[in-house]
């Protein structure tokens, strides 16, 4: 999973929210490659006995919302690991539809909360647009079984009005039952997420 970034430069991501602003003014669409026009975040449920024992190893991207750091990616995956020092390493891979070229992210999760042990922040170190990023973003397990399927969601809310919102369902193998699949968005839409713009994430792959 290639998660949402926190610009270092407010000046600079001023701009970028500028340029977004206008396009989603332009557009027939509701979102932009991930970002809305919305004032707010849906409370995500706490999850109090959350097992991040369970939850950590290696999980399949099959159906997300579209989001700008994933665009005309294949095959993604998200493999994580317990540190002795009490994160998480993040490693997030993925293979580019057009030239077959494959790329990774490496990174770390954290609980800043205990009592919110399904609420995790990600930090990677990157750059985006030749601009340097703090790269951290929430990731939140909102839904999990730990052997078949998982719901991670993601969101934030730039200048008061603009919405960053990203989401996943992710998979222990490379497809996901569509009972799975249909109970995850049924949560998603009870829990005040749109499901309409979804979509599929190609696993033809040898990884």
């Amino acid at each position: 999973i290639f998660f949402h970034f926190r610009f270092e430069f407010k000046m600079k991501i001023f701009s970028v929210i500028s340029i977004i602003s206008i396009a989603l003014i332009s557009s027939s669409n509701a979102s932009i490659f991930g970002f809305w026009f919305g004032r707010e975040c849906p409370t995500s449920p706490i999850i109090p006995d959350f097992d991040l024992n369970r939850y950590v190893g290696k999980w399949y991207e099959i159906e997300r919302k579209p989001v700008i750091f994933e665009r005309n990616l294949k095959c993604v995956t998200a493999e994580y690991a317990l540190k002795d020092n009490g994160r998480i390493s993040v490693k997030n891979s993925g293979t580019n539809v057009n030239t077959n070229e494959a790329t990774a992210t490496l990174g770390e999760a954290f609980v800043p909360n205990p009592t919110e042990p399904n609420k995790l922040i990600v930090e990677f170190p990157n750059q985006f647009l030749g601009i340097n990023l703090a790269n951290q973003g929430n990731y939140h397990v909102w839904k999990t079984d730990y052997s078949n399927y998982a719901l991670v969601y993601s969101c934030r809310v730039y200048f008061g009005f603009i919405k960053f919102e990203a989401t996943w369902l992710l998979s222990r193998t490379k497809n996901l039952t569509a009972e799975n699949t249909a109970e995850l968005k049924t949560f998603l839409s009870n829990n005040g997420v749109a499901v309409n713009n979804f979509e599929k994430v190609e696993q033809n792959c040898s990884n």
